[in-house]
């Protein structure tokens, strides 16, 4: 999969979120800034590659928390970010 930019900045702020803890779509929708569409389709492609996990609670209620191969990708991006600067 070929990603735009605003995808690759949208996964960075995503897994930034859920390295400090849980969060909600709701507030990773706030602070990533991007579409409901490009959002839903990175939350889609981390959760398929195992990067993140999706714990529905309820209706509409669902919960993201980030796994140990995720913490490693976020780990690898992080510093491709800072050699590409």
């Amino acid at each position: 999969m070929i990603f735009k930019y605003a995808e690759v900045k949208c996964m960075l702020k995503v897994l930034n979120i859920l390295s400090k803890g849980e969060s909600k779509y709701k507030i990773m929708f706030k602070e990533t800034r991007v579409s409901h569409i490009t959002l839903q389709e990175v939350l889609k492609y981390l959760a398929k590659k195992k990067f993140i996990l999706r714990n529905e609670i309820g209706y509409k209620d669902v919960d993201y928390k980030i796994t140990d191969e995720g913490k490693k990708f976020f780990k690898k991006l992080e510093e491709l970010k800072e050699i590409l600067e």
